[in-house]
């Protein structure tokens, strides 16, 4: 794909998430997200890519970060020896997570391949749908109908439920609440 149209993508994605991300290699990227959060913003930027035609292969990573260096690529600690970890495992799946506990990583590495398979059919116009939906959740099909610029509320629902939204973000919330655990 081409950068001038992928990259400004990317690096509004992650923008939503956190400020400290790097872009590297011309095709590779490091992000420090929360707990929290992760979980949504990998689907969110998958969502953004595939918004327009493409996608990415997310290892992720949770431990500790052992200096502040100006920039993740020099920076050190268990979560980017995991994340690296994580890559590495990446074969036919897309996602992956690689933690200290090995309970948590079986759960959530059976569950991910799940949804990302789901993620894996969505259209673009669907993945821009679940892009809003991921990051206004506070708010009504009815005015993200409007916020996405759609006609008709059921447009929305539709593309929601074509998405498997609601179960993908069952699926998250436990991932996420068996995470933040740890």
């Amino acid at each position: 794909g081409d950068p001038n149209v992928w990259l400004p993508e990317l690096q509004t994605a992650l923008s939503v998430y956190t400020d400290k991300f790097d872009i590297f290699r011309g095709d590779s990227f490091q992000a420090e997200i929360s707990v929290a959060k992760v979980l949504e913003a990998t689907f969110y930027i998958k969502a953004s890519l595939i918004a327009i035609q493409l996608d990415a292969r997310i290892g992720i990573g949770l431990g500790q970060k052992d200096n502040q260096a100006a920039h993740l690529k020099h920076t050190f600690g268990s979560a980017l020896v995991y994340s690296g970890e994580a890559f590495d495992e990446l074969k036919k799946e897309t996602v992956f997570l690689r933690t200290a506990n090995p309970n948590i990583d079986e759960l959530c590495n059976t569950i991910l391949p799940l949804i990302t398979e789901i993620s894996n059919r969505w259209t673009p116009n669907i993945a821009a749908t679940v892009k809003s939906a991921l990051v206004n959740e506070e708010i009504n099909q009815v005015d993200l109908a409007k916020l996405l610029g759609k006609k008709y509320q059921s447009q929305v629902s539709t593309e929601l439920q074509k998405a498997g939204f609601s179960k993908m973000q069952r699926a998250l919330n436990y991932c996420t609440h068996k995470m933040l655990r740890l």
